[in-house]
């Protein structure tokens, strides 16, 4: 049950990038792309961008409907500079990023950072990660264009209950899905995103 709680608060909490990592108005510092503000992340976070997603959920503390994830500041944690991210769920929490390494701070609930992203974004790079109490394996698979956009992955949290996200390059988190065992479930389909 940790696992889920960690699934639900990762969709309700944070999500992003890290100013330190020389993002600037959406770009990476240095990107050739930079000056167009072009992103290829697979989690371009910028302080004002705003995804707006459909969701249905069975949570009562995740209302469904349609719900915005917004980048809303800045800050540091543990000497790391972070995101404020409010998520779809409605809880703020920060993120750090580092090139396609994501990880969230939660200080609710387990306490620690979950790595979200990890790097090398490659076809079946499975990584380790923690909630704070229970340790498990999140998998990479490669699936091409999806919902209109291109280079997109699907991360599956390899738990006994069905739990995966799918990020596009230069766009975000496009699909969450959660299914307890219990048949709780939160699912969020990306409707737009703020450039």
């Amino acid at each position: 049950m940790r696992c889920v709680w960690l699934c639900l608060l990762v969709a309700c909490g944070t999500s992003g990038g890290e100013p330190g990592a020389g993002v600037v108005d959406g770009s990476a510092a240095g990107d050739p792309d930079a000056t167009n503000g072009s992103d290829d992340r697979l989690y371009p976070l910028a302080v004002d961008r705003v995804w707006t997603y459909d969701v249905v959920s069975t949570y009562p503390s995740c209302p469904g409907g349609s719900r915005e994830q917004r980048v809303i500041g800045t800050g540091t944690r543990d000497g790391r500079a972070t995101f404020r991210v409010t998520g779809f769920c409605g809880s703020t929490g920060d993120t750090f990023v580092d090139g396609d390494r994501v990880e969230d701070y939660y200080d609710w609930g387990p306490v620690g950072w979950y790595r979200s992203l990890d790097e090398p974004v490659v076809d079946g790079h499975t990584w380790t990660t923690t909630n704070g109490s229970a340790t498990f394996t999140q998998t990479y698979d490669e699936i091409g264009a999806f919902a209109g956009h291109a280079d997109c992955w699907k991360v599956t949290q390899n738990v006994s209950y069905t739990s995966y996200w799918i990020y596009c390059r230069g766009v975000g988190l496009v699909k969450y899905e959660i299914i307890d065992l219990g048949g709780g479930t939160i699912r969020a389909d990306l409707r737009s995103v703020s450039r």
